[in-house]
């Protein structure tokens, strides 16, 4: 059971693995069926599935599937590899997703609703906000009180995060926007909440200040479905969410459309 704790650990830093087990065996082979393994992206190993050769092809093995994120069975025959043990060993590839991060910024109604919704889909949420008035509202431990300007994004995860921006000003929305772009994480979302004028406004304020707009770059923010209540347009952001993070097509023809205005100038 300890392994599993350290893949717990593990992906609640943000981080993926992969882990290996040993699934079949014929003859002398070093793995035994239920050897487990867990390989990190930096090469790292926890566990075993059985030592020499056999250990150095699947820690080749697993970090391709950290690469391509798609779980895979390989059989190896051990006599044909000229191993003097013998036989052949299974190993199942599993990989395993950082835990989904969602992070806030703005915690007015909108961003209540959505902190509210995305719990419920198990996205790990927190919300920042520089009104201390608003903690009350939220979890101690998932509401970080900041200073709009200056955000503490070096400690954030290196994947599986996703952004939505909407606080109560758009000088703020922008500001944060830029820090998130050059903060040199990778997002998998962030979307900007506001109007076509406004996405385009801030379109251009980034170009002019030679960032480049990222194709993970939402804006406006949700899917376009008639929204109207704060609580309609938290589900219409999380649909938006959710579909990107399950690599589905998700309407973000708002934004290419903006995109062309912006680059027809």
């Amino acid at each position: 059971m300890d392994i599993f704790k350290e893949i717990i650990a593990i992906t609640d830093s943000g981080t993926p693995c992969v882990l290996v087990t040993v699934i079949k065996t014929i003859g002398a082979s070093p793995g035994k069926k239920s050897f487990k393994m867990v390989v990190l992206p930096d090469g790292k190993t926890i566990g075993t599935v059985g030592g020499g050769d056999v250990e150095r092809m699947a820690l080749q093995e697993a970090l391709k599937v950290l690469k391509s994120e798609i779980p895979i069975l390989k059989e190896y025959d051990l006599d044909r590899l000229k191993m003097e043990c013998g036989g052949s060993i299974s190993l199942f590839y599993d990989f395993i997703p950082p835990e989904r991060q969602l992070l806030i910024f703005g915690g007015g109604h909108i961003g209540h609703a959505l902190y509210r919704i995305a719990r419920n889909v198990s996205f790990y949420t927190r919300v920042y906000d520089d009104r201390e008035s608003l903690k009350s509202k939220f979890d101690a431990l998932d509401f970080v009180l900041c200073n709009f300007e200056c955000l503490p994004l070096e400690k954030l995860p290196q994947s599986n995060v996703f952004v939505a921006i909407m606080t109560y000003n758009h000088i703020y929305d922008y500001a944060i926007l830029k820090q998130v772009l050059k903060c040199g994480k990778s997002f998998k979302y962030i979307g900007l909440i506001g109007s076509n004028k406004k996405v385009e406004a801030a379109y251009k304020k980034l170009l002019k200040e030679g960032i480049n707009i990222p194709d993970n770059l939402y804006a406006p923010i949700g899917l376009d479905i008639g929204a109207k209540t704060a609580e309609e347009i938290a589900v219409a952001i999380m649909g938006e969410i959710i579909g990107v993070a399950n690599k589905k097509e998700v309407d973000s023809l708002r934004k290419l459309i903006t995109r062309k205005t912006h680059e027809k100038r």
